[in-house]
């Protein structure tokens, strides 16, 4: 099966499914991932070579890394059209059943608008490029994670990320996600920081515990089709 994580930069793939994405390796699933921006430049050099060190962790190939080339902060000021139809291409490329992407009420604008190209991508219909005849119908399942700092700073009230999906996860899944977070070294916040490595541990008992299990990443989810 094919899985793909969009994210808006560097980071936000592992702290929003890091977990999750070990937990599909570990099943044996394809995991695929495409970022929007490689980060602020100068202020965050090495996000891009960062990025390659942590799906080393997961062991997912490099090739299967896709970058979109917004530039971070500023996805709104590009054409959407351009960058909506890059992302259509991959995704018909790859074929993935189940894309994870930003939550719609994310506080960080480029999230948002992730989330919004992410819909527009997977659109049901959305197989053009397909000139043959093939057993691939579109996304049949869409599901948005949350970001620490972003999702739960969002003041947005009436758009709470309230999860719908929770997804079970191993001592070695929460491994493998820390330490894929740490090769983004410079990203990774001290102390009681929502971002903090303690953190991230907190939130997957607490999501675990909130259904009587031990740790969970959790999702709201888009799309569901049961064929």
């Amino acid at each position: 099966m094919n899985i793909l994580v969009i994210g808006a930069h560097p980071d936000d793939e592992v702290l929003g499914a890091g977990g999750t994405i070990s937990k599909h390796i570990r099943n044996g699933d394809n995991v695929f991932i495409v970022l929007f921006s490689v980060g602020h430049k100068p202020i965050q050099p090495n996000l891009k070579e960062q990025a390659y060190k942590s799906l080393k962790i997961f062991g997912i190939d490099k090739k299967k890394l896709f970058w979109l080339g917004c530039k971070s902060g500023q996805f709104d000021l590009g054409s959407k059209l351009k960058v909506n139809s890059k992302l259509a291409d991959i995704i018909v490329k790859i074929k993935p059943k189940i894309v994870y992407t930003h939550f719609y009420g994310d506080t960080h604008q480029d999230h948002r608008f992730v989330f919004d190209s992410t819909i527009v991508a997977c659109r049901p219909h959305q197989i053009r490029g397909i000139k043959t005849k093939q057993s691939w119908k579109g996304v049949e399942k869409i599901l948005c994670y949350e970001v620490p700092s972003s999702t739960n700073w969002s003041g947005r009230l009436n758009e709470n990320f309230n999860p719908t999906e929770f997804n079970i996860i191993t001592e070695q899944d929460l491994n493998n996600k820390i330490d894929a977070y740490n090769s983004y070294k410079n990203e990774v916040r001290p102390g009681n920081h929502p971002r903090s490595v303690e953190s991230l541990k907190t939130v997957a008992k607490y999501r675990g515990n909130s259904i009587g299990r031990k740790l969970c990443e959790t999702f709201v989810i888009i799309r569901n089709i049961n064929s």
